[in-house]
């Protein structure tokens, strides 16, 4: 608990000193400021910039794959299936009735459930490998 308030208050230190280093800076010289966050920017920009060319991992095939598939998800849900049918004046009826009153009607699909049945795309894996245990 000690080292926290040590670690949070040096912290509150350096941000108010940085602070009154940047204000007097910007008092007596703003050329040379910018200039300085100019140069930061720019650095900045060429370590991301060498980061995402070099470093970045590379995606591998399985992962392309799962984007393909999931933007083809995406494509599915977003489009309509059917267009919207309102119900009609007997149907609202129905609906007002009480729900045990006919079991047979109630257990019936109708042609459009069975019809429209989901698209299931199946993506390759690492389904044999197993993961290493800890020993005991």
């Amino acid at each position: 608990m000690i080292r926290q308030r040590i670690g949070s208050t040096a912290a509150t230190i350096v941000f108010i000193l940085g602070f009154i280093g940047v204000g007097h800076m910007l008092a007596t010289d703003p050329g040379r400021l910018f200039r300085q966050l100019l140069f930061i920017g720019i650095f900045g920009l060429i370590f991301y910039v060498i980061y995402r060319v070099f470093m970045a991992p590379k995606i591998s095939a399985e992962d392309m794959r799962y984007r393909k598939t999931a933007q083809a998800s995406k494509k599915r849900m977003q489009r309509p299936n059917s267009p919207q049918v309102k119900p009609s004046a007997a149907a609202k009826k129905k609906a007002k009735q009480k729900p045990g009153s006919n079991v047979t009607k109630l257990s019936k699909r109708t042609a459009l459930n069975r019809t429209d049945r989901p698209t299931l795309t199946v993506i390759e894996g690492k389904k044999g490998k197993k993961k290493k245990k800890a020993n005991m």
